[in-house]
């Protein structure tokens, strides 16, 4: 029997704990983001050269940026601590750092790009007590500045990095500021362009104004002040591994997953096989009720709400139901004159 898609606004106030945002919800704003990796998208665009190519095969064939990116770099600092030539390390990340810069250039869309899109993006948000992004762009982070400007003392994002460290207690930071100002906190369980690693390997958040941003991280990126820290290939033993080696990941995974409340919307999240370390921390404390988004026109929809639909009963959710993620007022879709009092 098919399932029932509704629009977002006859659900819409049944939820408002958790949202949990996957790759549909980038490439909804913008198609570039629509390439299976960062490495399928490099190697199309014909940044992967041969030799870059080879240092990636010598990591077990991961295709996986900041994996191959971490490991490097901490070859050179350990070289250089033990005055040891590393020329050929050097010449790999060089290598690949470039492969990876020239593939973000390429794919991500600027701010001015984004813009249109934000308003729409912080007022759906805003609804959530939390957020969680999967993706390793930096939408979420230009719509959560753009909203606390534009929403000032009435309600405010909070990523949860003070001083550009995630803080020890950041479940304190659920507590309004002011009265009568509601907040959304939000987490990258996955790592993001904003977040990186010093050369002392400290954990940090880039920041510049959000017109600037991403040419900052790039920059930070080609003059060796930071490596990047977001997971954007592999299994999910592999994603697993590497949120592992994290203090920011692991807290996100381990204790901020486990938090996201009764109800969860996700947007744009297929519940792949790759993610599903996700489901198993979501199992810890499961939500009651879930509403997935689906795209209508994609000739799989149903097949996909059916394989989701039981993977979410199987964790112990008790209510599963789906929405179209075109509709209005949901993600970067504008609420529409019809529904403003739905």
């Amino acid at each position: 029997m098919p399932v029932q898609i509704h629009q977002w606004a006859d659900i819409a106030e049944h939820y408002n704990d958790g949202l949990l945002l996957g790759n549909g919800a980038s490439i909804a704003v913008d198609p570039r983001f629509s390439y299976s990796s960062l490495f399928a998208a490099a190697s199309e665009r014909g940044f992967l050269t041969e030799p870059v190519r080879q240092v990636f095969e010598r990591f077990d064939n991961s295709t996986d940026f900041e994996y191959v990116l971490r490991k490097l770099w901490q070859a050179k600092q350990v070289n250089q601590a033990l005055g040891i030539e590393s020329e050929v390390v050097d010449a790999a990340y060089q290598q690949v750092r470039t492969a990876l810069i020239e593939t973000i250039r390429a794919t991500h869309l600027t701010h001015a790009e984004a813009l249109p899109n934000l308003e729409p993006i912080y007022q759906f948000m805003r609804r959530f007590k939390t957020v969680l992004s999967l993706n390793y762009d930096l939408i979420v982070y230009w719509a959560a500045l753009r909203g606390n400007d534009a929403l000032a003392g009435e309600h405010r994002f909070k990523d949860c990095l003070v001083n550009g460290a995630l803080d020890d207690d950041w479940a304190r930071l659920r507590e309004p500021l002011r009265r009568n100002q509601t907040v959304t906190i939000f987490f990258y369980p996955h790592g993001n362009l904003v977040l990186a690693r010093n050369p002392n390997d400290r954990e940090l958040k880039i920041t510049a104004d959000g017109g600037r941003l991403l040419e900052e991280i790039i920059a930070g990126w080609e003059n060796g002040r930071y490596v990047p820290m977001f997971v954007s290939e592999g299994t999910s033993v592999q994603k697993r591994e590497a949120i592992g080696a994290s203090n920011y990941l692991s807290e996100v995974y381990f204790n901020a997953i486990p938090d996201i409340g009764s109800t969860l919307v996700i947007y744009g999240w297929r519940l792949g096989e790759q993610e599903a370390h996700l489901l198993h921390q979501l199992k810890r404390s499961v939500p009651r009720r879930v509403a997935v988004s689906l795209y209508p026109l994609c000739p799989e929809h149903q097949r996909d709400a059916a394989r989701i639909e039981e993977q979410l009963l199987s964790i112990g959710v008790a209510q599963v139901e789906f929405f179209d993620s075109r509709s209005s007022g949901c993600w970067k879709n504008p609420v529409v004159a019809d529904d403003v009092d739905l």
